[in-house]
């Protein structure tokens, strides 16, 4: 008699804990987040400085806040690297999941800047192993080096590279614990498509346009290693 009420409260609590189970998928998959759902991002504050090589400090103040149509809002900061003889500027956003259209370098060009996203041509695309890609690019006189910082360390200019890079693969990266009960209450993404998307720019010196653009790629690259290493808290 005894062993049978056991065996009968082992088997009401597991149906209990697969019910419970089933419920909370189940609702994972039909209301699956959304826009409204999603819980608020952490807030972000920029620092007042960003250490560069050479021991020079770039300095920073507030961009406006841009709102996307879906309500998301984007915080961002510009610097000024005190670099001789071109200075260079350094703008750099917070884009947190939810926005409608993936937060990637090429589509957030011509909604942060006046650069058309035509500019970006493959010839422009690199790649350094063990941090991403990046763009180099010239448009107007001006020099530019953009990427997409993902919160998985590595950088990314198209669609294809921040999908494959912030697509969670069970089989190669693991389960993302730490966003699995968030995502299943409906409060948060599984994939982490979070971005600090990021512009430097100087004006090409006609005398040595090789330098210029060189400088630039050399500080953008420290730059990304700083902010890999700063990345915004989920």
């Amino acid at each position: 008699m005894t062993i049978a009420i056991a065996s009968f409260a082992r088997q009401s609590l597991l149906l209990l804990l697969c019910g419970g189970a089933l419920g909370v998928l189940g609702n994972a998959l039909i209301n699956n987040p959304t826009k409204s759902s999603l819980s608020a991002p952490a807030a972000f504050d920029f620092p007042a400085q960003v250490p560069l090589p050479g021991g020079q400090i770039a300095v920073g103040k507030p961009l406006a806040p841009h709102t996307f149509k879906d309500g998301m809002v984007a915080t961002g900061k510009s610097y000024r690297y005190p670099h001789t003889p071109q200075p260079i500027d350094l703008e750099i956003r917070y884009i947190t999941d939810g926005v409608a259209n993936r937060p990637t370098m090429d589509a957030m060009l011509p909604v942060f800047t006046k650069v058309p996203a035509t500019v970006l041509l493959p010839s422009t695309l690199k790649e350094q192993s063990g941090l991403g890609f990046y763009s180099l690019f010239i448009h107007q006189k001006t020099a530019y080096f953009g990427t997409c910082i993902s919160p998985q360390g590595m950088t990314t200019v198209t669609g294809d590279q921040f999908h494959a890079n912030s697509n969670p693969n069970p089989l190669t990266n693991g389960i993302p614990f730490a966003r699995l009960v968030p995502w299943l209450l409906g409060k948060q993404t599984l994939r982490d498509s979070r971005c600090l998307w990021t512009l430097l720019s100087a004006p090409i010196d006609p005398a040595t346009p090789d330098a210029t653009m060189k400088t630039l790629e050399t500080v953008g690259v420290n730059w990304i290693r700083w902010w890999q290493l700063h990345f915004p808290a989920a």
